[in-house]
């Protein structure tokens, strides 16, 4: 144990590979980073290129930018990150011979499963480009005051922007005004334009993506600084609450308390403090926030079929898949492959299950089992903080494709790819402990 902690101590005080372009562009990804975080709160797509699924966003540009720097000079990946590294490789391989499945079983829907499956495919490399970048970084206590700066103004700005939409619709209207869409080539995009769901901020037209993304940015800033705060946690809540997502909201609300284990009476004051800020503003806010309230209260008696929103209807044409060709239980059908039922299964194992078989679905369950134990070894502040929200995360799964690469969840991935490996590293002071 002593000599891994040793050859961490002496990584983190390496530095770039000796060359008059290697630090200049050791610091232009640390920058470039930076503003992919503080882009977090504005993820809409910005260029209309190729297809609607793969229209880049602000945070996309930023990441291929960071990741073409990155490439261009060498640098040793911190050891504490190379098992979660060789886990996220084995996954993209296995993803790829998924994929392949695609082109044997040659369903009626092939074109559009290829198509979903090349989606799934890039938002999987983003994913692995991301950890790799931030796994080569020394993060020294100045990159991470920067990078808490950055991620404390992006989650500021999409609370903002979901609390904005949530009132008004003003906002997406203004943006479609300028921002790639167009009947019948933007897919869920021109929705999030005309129909003005509330609670969507700036971040997608799914209501479960954007609560996904304010727990994961509401963790970073207590990541980055490596301290237990929960104000943080509080104003998740609400951003959850507001996005009508009822598995985000629980979701977010066993995050906050399994971190509020860490100070009760602190949390116990502030829940107080909340509870009756919330009572004020009701009758101000009383009609808006009825219909919502009563749909998130929904989540105290989730085992109603009529509260699961069609989700039983799924799972059976799910299950009957399975019943007429049991073969697809062992192998899948294929990497992109959910759309042969019309819909995503709208639970991650289910999802997995269905596409990459029993095989796939166990070497997921290895890969997550590797990133837990990680993450205990770990056993810093950070890494804690990162376990809790991996808690969180798992909930919302039973309702959700969480953890997989499906278009709905965009950039997701990616964001929680960072987390983990933020997370994953040691401070000097740490590995000593």
């Amino acid at each position: 144990m002593s000599g891994a902690l040793g050859l961490e101590r002496d990584w983190n005080a390496s530095v770039p590979q000796p060359g008059r372009l290697a630090q200049p562009l050791s610091r232009a990804v640390i920058w470039l980073l930076g503003a992919y975080l503080l882009a977090q709160f504005f993820s809409l797509p910005v260029l209309h290129i190729g297809p609607w699924a793969l229209w880049p966003t602000l945070p996309d540009l930023l990441l291929w930018a960071a990741f073409g720097c990155s490439l261009l000079y060498r640098q040793p990946m911190n050891p504490a990150h190379l098992p979660v590294w060789r886990g996220l490789l084995l996954m993209f391989a296995l993803a790829l011979l998924s994929f392949g499945l695609l082109f044997v079983m040659r369903d009626s829907r092939l074109s559009a499963a290829t198509g979903f499956g090349s989606f799934q495919l890039y938002k999987l490399a983003q994913t692995l480009a991301i950890f790799w970048m931030v796994a080569r970084i020394p993060l020294t206590p100045a990159v991470l005051r920067r990078w808490y700066t950055a991620a404390a103004v992006a989650f500021t700005l999409m609370l903002v922007s979901v609390l904005w939409t949530y009132f008004s619709g003003v906002l997406p209207k203004w943006l479609g005004e300028f921002l790639p869409h167009g009947k019948g080539v933007s897919g869920p995009w021109e929705a999030y334009y005309l129909h003005n769901e509330p609670g969507l901020g700036m971040v997608g037209y799914n209501h479960g993506y954007v609560a996904l993304q304010v727990m994961t940015l509401a963790a970073l800033p207590l990541i980055l600084r490596r301290t237990p705060s929960l104000w943080w946690l509080y104003a998740a809540l609400i951003g959850c609450f507001l996005s009508g997502s009822r598995a985000g909201l629980a979701g977010c609300l066993l995050f906050a308390v399994l971190e509020w284990r860490r100070v009760p009476v602190r949390a116990g004051v502030g829940l107080v403090v909340l509870g009756v800020l919330g009572l004020a503003v009701v009758p101000f806010l009383g009609d808006s926030l009825g219909s919502l309230a009563s749909r998130q209260a929904t989540i105290l008696d989730a085992s109603d079929p009529n509260n699961l929103a069609g989700r039983t209807d799924i799972w059976q044409s799910y299950l009957d898949a399975f019943a007429h060709d049991p073969y697809r239980l062992l192998i899948g059908s294929g990497f992109g492959s959910a759309i042969n039922n019309n819909s995503n299964a709208h639970f991650l194992p289910l999802q997995i299950l269905y596409e990459t078989g029993v095989a796939g679905l166990v070497a997921f369950g290895l890969f997550f089992s590797l990133l837990v134990n990680r993450l205990r070894a770990t056993a810093s502040v950070p890494a804690g903080i990162c376990l809790s929200l991996l808690a969180g995360l798992s909930l919302t799964a039973f309702s959700q494709e969480t953890f997989y690469p499906n278009p709905a969840f965009g950039g997701f991935l990616p964001l929680l790819a960072l987390v983990i490996a933020v997370a994953l590293f040691q401070l000097p002071a740490e590995a000593s402990a």
